[in-house]
């Protein structure tokens, strides 16, 4: 058995040697993690990890010492098959003498940093999806009087609220008459959320524009009548290909009017000055 110092040179020196995959993390960030857990494992005489009395106070404090371990390299983005290494190689540097460390104790110590490593994964997992939730989500231009919001993932109510300011303002720069809202990727519907969406019918009127939703399956329209929507004041399409026809129906109907009037007018005037090129 050797010091908790020696153990951790003789881990650098293996990770060096191996170089399990990282996944591009350094290993200078590998071996901080580790050594931590190497005074935990020198305190355990040969013996003791023969007799593996997993119940005892030194093996509780060694397995939370693993489980955290195992935790710190799933967070690290490490691959299963790299965060296994990375134990082996530390259960391997606290005994110089013995290459095999016994199979009941390695079984142990790996569960314990494999439970941590799943912790580690699902918590990054999380970190990832919030993230991604805060960037702003911006809203699609169609054509030239068209623009989209399409939210894909989960997004708490003040997020899904900033998209639609969003879309607010964008329709005021391009001077669009249409907006599309896509719900068919944006998830976890509830009365909160549907409030916060449906809340680009109110923006897009104020700017004297039409909003056109799509994509509301079952549980949106639960979440919504939740928060009081009344669906018989929006417009509504089953698809998001359905709703671009809708919108260009729409303003295809009123351009008709303002151009026969516009033919007409030029007409009028075209027909003046011919008269008066006669006379």
């Amino acid at each position: 058995m050797i010091d908790a110092d020696a153990a951790a040179a003789r881990f650098e020196a293996l990770l060096e040697h191996h170089r399990p995959p990282t996944g591009g993390v350094g290993l200078d960030e590998i071996l901080k993690q580790a050594v931590p857990v190497l005074p935990l494992l020198c305190e355990l005489a040969a013996d003791d990890r023969e007799d593996a009395d997993f119940q005892s106070f030194e093996y509780r404090e060694l397995s939370t010492g693993l489980t955290l371990l195992g935790r710190r390299l799933g967070l690290l983005d490490l691959t299963p098959s790299g965060a296994l290494q990375v134990v082996q190689l530390t259960l391997r540097a606290v005994d110089p003498a013995a290459e095999a460390t016994p199979q009941a104790f390695e079984a142990h110590a790996i569960g314990a940093a494999v439970e941590g490593f799943v912790l580690g994964r699902e918590e990054r997992v999380e970190e990832i999806a919030h993230a991604r939730a805060a960037d702003p989500v911006t809203p699609l231009r169609v054509d030239d009087d068209v623009l989209a919001l399409i939210v894909t993932g989960v997004h708490d109510p003040n997020a899904i609220g900033a998209f639609v300011d969003e879309l607010g303002r964008a329709m005021l720069d391009a001077d669009a008459r249409v907006s599309i809202v896509d719900l068919s990727q944006l998830g976890a519907p509830t009365p909160d959320r549907a409030a916060a969406i449906f809340a680009a019918d109110e923006v897009t009127r104020m700017l004297g524009a039409t909003c056109i939703f799509c994509g509301i399956d079952d549980a949106w329209r639960r979440a919504a009548e939740g928060a009081r929507i009344a669906f018989d004041t929006i417009e509504i399409a089953p698809r998001f290909s359905d709703a671009i026809a809708v919108a260009r129906a729409q303003i295809d109907r009123a351009d008709r009017p303002a151009a026969r009037g516009w033919r007409a007018l030029l007409g009028r005037l075209v027909g003046k000055r011919s008269s008066d090129a006669r006379k």
